[in-house]
């Protein structure tokens, strides 16, 4: 059982080779000549990997109170109570078709979540437990792999062109958030308790530097449960 989508690569020691529509800016390069630069899926950020930003993307997702939460209202503004060193862009949890526009900060690296789940614990269905002998860890991991593999078709494009999203799934470990209460019943989650409780999240993500103006991020893909997944973030860099 698998209980909290968002419609919307396991830690690697070192970066593979970049491909063309991933290569690091180059020294010298001017911010206005960059546009959209996907990071490798390898890359460290503020000395972290991104499966450590997914981590946090889901702590600052579920610590926003359900009445400005960009996650529950299309309109609510991307940026609320963000003020770390990366700029996390919000699912909309309540469909997989939508268009969203985020103001973001200029010089800060910008964290998209493609199609992303959290596989949290612990649940009132008293039969989600890991089996005899079964850490924690590797059964909400195991869950989680098993549902996204039913992901099908994902094409995602960064201003009109497409990346090989292929190389951007990654798997966190086991880790812990703090829910605020307002939001049990409204993401649907129905092991949300509203607490502490540990997860593990599987899914696409990318990392992005982007210079200043206007970038546009389109995900089309087929659910697992068989639903179209089809949005659009604008994410407009200030000058």
């Amino acid at each position: 059982m698998l209980k909290h989508i968002i419609a919307v690569s396991l830690l690697m020691g070192c970066a593979p080779e970049a491909m063309p529509d991933e290569v690091p800016a180059e020294p010298g390069v001017s911010e206005q000549a960059l546009g959209a630069v996907v990071l490798p899926p390898g890359a460290r950020v503020h000395g972290r990997p991104i499966s450590a930003w997914a981590k946090e993307w889901y702590r600052w997702h579920f610590r926003v109170p359900a009445d400005r939460s960009p996650m529950l209202r299309l309109e609510e503004d991307c940026g609320q109570d963000q003020d770390g060193p990366v700029f996390f862009v919000p699912t909309y949890d309540l469909d997989t078709t939508y268009q969203r526009t985020c103001r973001v900060p200029r010089n800060r690296p910008v964290l998209v979540p493609l199609w992303v789940i959290i596989n949290d614990y612990p649940c009132p269905d008293p039969s989600f437990e890991p089996a005899p002998g079964q850490t924690l860890e590797d059964f909400l991991r195991q869950g989680a792999l098993d549902f996204n593999d039913g992901t099908q078709d994902l094409v995602v494009t960064v201003d009109g062109k497409r990346v090989d999203t292929r190389r951007h799934r990654h798997t966190s470990g086991l880790f812990t958030f703090d829910a605020d209460p307002s939001l049990v019943g409204r993401i649907p989650d129905p092991c949300l308790i509203g607490g502490e409780q540990r997860g593990v999240t599987d899914g696409w993500w990318l990392m992005l530097q982007l210079s200043p103006g206007e970038h546009v991020v389109r995900v089309q893909a087929l659910a697992p449960f068989g639903a179209p997944i089809d949005y659009t973030y604008t994410l407009r860099v200030g000058r």
